[in-house]
């Protein structure tokens, strides 16, 4: 019977071998909103689904000149990099919307970014801890009258990036009255000292009549980050509309500030040598190949060796060896260097 266990998980493995792992959730798009208003057939409602969803997908994951570069992709080839996709709500009701799901395949996404000399961001879902600081004629707003701090999170201005700015309290307005003779000697690790997130945001936001000055002092993925911006008011808009569109430009500069530190290049992937001690019933073989299924920034992976103690293991992967260490460590799995090899261990 322990010959069988053992047979039946080197046919898994072995069938896994040199094999790109399944879809992962990094290239996949769901709840892909159409409105079916002016379409009448299926073939177009379908045809608008799969734009809408390769926008979505590259506007997530490139920095905002890759996904210029992207955008104007023809439909054809947008279909070709399409594994599958699903029509969540086929009847069309009251509000003519339909919902989709979309799954690109990654090889032909990899093959894609390749061609175009182009880097992904796996910073999917990032969270930033962020403060505006308003100036106006010449007066500093910390919470009170400051636009930019009750209106950030607006619905309207929502996009991939989670924010949450600090409430207000008397430390705060302090440590920024302290600094106000010079705002940029402001320190943000100090500033958001009760946070503890890998990215952090202060912006200076100085409102004159005809334009903004923003300076952005920030510590995105631990590396200090300072950026100077400059938005220029368009003749008859209302504060209003030039505050909102200051709202929207930075966010999207903050987005490619984190994307520029989690960038991937599919041209130079890494490999990775690891053993896999077996236990006795070798059950934590497929449970290595389940959990590995997870880790979009593992290409795929290949037996080197294998008998009824251990295997070795050739990991083809994309990225640091630091974040695959921790992708490995969010499926509970251990890596470490023992005696000069690569070892990894199941957590139960």
């Amino acid at each position: 019977m322990k010959n069988l266990i053992f047979i039946f998980c080197i046919l898994i493995i072995l069938f896994k071998t040199g094999n790109v792992l399944s879809e992962n959730n990094i290239f996949y798009v769901n709840n892909i909103e159409v409105n079916t208003k002016n379409l009448k057939s299926r073939k177009s409602q379908i045809n608008q689904a799969f734009r809408k969803g390769f926008d979505d997908l590259t506007n997530r994951l490139l920095l905002e000149k890759d996904y210029k570069i992207l955008s104007s992709l023809s439909l054809d080839n947008v279909k070709k990099l399409i594994s599958y996709y699903q029509i969540v709500s086929p009847e069309v009701k009251e509000d003519k919307i339909m919902k989709f799901n979309i799954s690109f395949d990654k090889s032909r996404m990899h093959e894609l970014f390749y061609k175009k000399n182009i880097f992904y961001s796996d910073a999917i879902n990032a969270e930033v801890v962020f403060f505006p600081l308003m100036k106006k004629e010449g007066r500093y707003y910390i919470y009170n009258k400051n636009y930019f701090y009750e209106k950030w999170n607006d619905e309207k201005f929502k996009d991939l990036t989670q924010y949450t700015l600090p409430v207000e309290s008397i430390e705060s307005i302090e440590k920024i009255n302290s600094k106000l003779d010079n705002i940029y000697r402001l320190e943000v690790t100090d500033f958001f000292d009760e946070f503890n997130k890998s990215n952090i945001v202060f912006a200076n936001i100085e409102i004159t009549k005809n334009k903004a000055e923003i300076f952005l002092k920030s510590r995105i993925e631990k590396n200090n980050i300072n950026k100077r911006i400059t938005f220029k008011r368009k003749e008859n808009e209302s504060d209003e509309e030039f505050f909102d569109n200051i709202i929207f430009k930075t966010k999207k500069i903050i987005n490619d500030l984190i994307k520029s530190q989690n960038l991937i290049d599919v041209r130079t992937p890494s490999f990775l040598n690891v053993i896999l001690k077996l236990d006795k019933r070798k059950s934590n073989l497929v449970e290595f190949d389940r959990r590995l299924e997870e880790i979009d920034l593992i290409d795929n992976y290949y037996v080197q060796k294998i008998n009824k103690d251990y295997v070795n293991i050739k990991i083809k992967y994309l990225g640091k060896i630091s974040k695959i260490i921790n992708k490995l460590s969010d499926q509970n799995i251990n890596l470490q260097m023992i005696n000069g090899e690569w070892s990894l261990k199941i957590v139960k």
